[in-house]
């Protein structure tokens, strides 16, 4: 009951609050129709969200490592305080606000939150450390269904359709601001209880591996170790080509040589793909625990990822992807915890683990860009273009190099 009090129920109310970054498609596309601004403008506060959640992982380790509490009251202030200057910059129609508030204030408060439960949670459960992990994580994924869900509970605080309130000229600006204020009321109250209920055991088992010890851990000590850089550019390749697929996927899957205007099997497959990222964070970790040498799981993962992808030059393929794919791109954040804690130990996993995880925040920049960029080099998804077969060939060239690189990894695991 202890671990249940101490760990998981904390572990779960900060992730799945700070989970909300991911949600931000519900808004976005409203926010630019108020603000005069254009939807990429906008949509560019989540990119610097998730490069900034990278950076507050990578940073704030150290504290996360010193004072579990403190990190996590540092969080909690910087989400909270984020979702209040998105309300005002978007009450002052400011891009600039809007961008301190989603971009900066959530994004880092989001990578301190997201790291702070997982380091506690494998002390919990040393005997399962990848599905101990893996919970936080889990959680992360949801927070953007329940984040869909009380948007559209409190979409403009009025019966009826959404759309049919924002066509009442002069309610508009009540209403986006009203959400953030709801966003930050609802969440406080979670997050609160769970800043003074998380708090590690009183006996911390130190697992085996190359543990850097914690009078004489450096960043530049890690920064120049081959195993921290190789576990660091397989999560910077298998996000980036996450990215890659899963945002721009819909369109793909719209062109007319693949399912065209069919929008209910769209539609269905797209929803199936946010319940595949969590399902697969779970199956994953659960096989990863069970396997001799924990780093073969990354091998599966990607042996996977490549095979889809390969056969996904069958247009049809393409929705069976997406749903793989975002499998296999959740398992990557909720395995990696636990290998890293194999090789490195646990004594400073919370530092190392959020500095692997600046992976993220490159990535955020780089993986959407990078599909949008081949797309449009060779035509787009439209009829006599080739954009659909340059990414697809692109996600199979960054899987496979990506498999050659655990490979290498793999030589210098320990055993689980």
């Amino acid at each position: 009951m202890k671990r249940f009090i101490r760990a998981v129920l904390p572990a779960f109310l900060l992730a799945v609050s700070v989970g909300q970054i991911y949600a931000f498609t519900n808004f976005s596309t409203e926010i630019a129709q108020y603000i005069g601004e254009t939807q990429k403008n906008v949509q560019f506060a989540f990119s610097l969200g998730i490069f900034f959640l990278g950076m507050g992982a990578a940073f704030f380790g150290k504290i996360v490592e010193k004072n579990i509490r403190l990190s996590t009251i540092i969080g909690t202030t910087l989400f909270l305080s984020g979702l209040i200057v998105t309300e005002v910059g978007i009450h002052m129609k400011s891009l600039a606000m809007i961008y301190l508030g989603y971009g900066f204030l959530i994004g880092l408060g989001t990578g301190v939150i997201y790291i702070s439960p997982v380091k506690t949670m494998m002390l919990w459960f040393p005997e399962h450390k990848a599905i101990a992990a893996a919970l936080p994580i889990i959680s992360f994924g949801l927070g953007s269904t329940l984040s869909t869900i009380l948007f559209s509970g409190i979409h403009w605080g009025t019966p009826g359709s959404s759309v049919a309130v924002f066509q009442l000229r002069g309610f508009m600006d009540y209403g986006i601001t009203n959400v953030f204020h709801a966003y930050a009321i609802f969440y406080a109250v979670p997050m609160v209880i769970a800043c003074f209920l998380l708090k590690k055991p009183k006996i911390q088992v130190q697992s085996f591996g190359h543990g850097i010890p914690s009078l004489e851990f450096s960043y530049m000590q890690l920064f120049g170790n081959r195993f921290f850089w190789q576990s660091w550019l397989f999560m910077f390749l298998n996000i980036s080509a996450g990215l890659c697929l899963i945002p721009l996927a819909k369109q793909m899957m719209s062109s007319p040589d693949v399912y065209g205007d069919n929008v209910k099997l769209i539609t269905w497959i797209v929803a199936l793909s946010g319940l595949m990222n969590g399902g697969g964070r779970f199956l994953f970790a659960w096989w990863s625990d069970r396997l001799a040498k924990r780093i073969n799981i990354l091998l599966i993962i990607l042996a996977i990822s490549a095979g889809i992808m390969l056969a996904s030059f069958l247009p049809i393929l393409i929705g069976l992807a997406l749903l793989v794919i975002n499998a296999c791109y959740g398992a990557g954040f909720s395995v990696i915890p636990a290998i890293l804690a194999d090789h490195f130990g646990m004594t400073n996993i919370s530092k190392i683990h959020g500095a692997v995880l600046s992976a993220w925040g490159f990535a955020g920049l780089a993986g959407n860009q990078a599909a949008m960029a081949v797309s449009k080099a060779f035509g787009g998804y439209g009829e006599g273009g080739h954009g659909y077969v340059a990414v697809v060939t692109l996600l199979v060239v960054v899987y496979s190099f990506n498999f050659m690189n655990v490979l290498l990894l793999r030589k210098s695991a320990p055993e689980s």
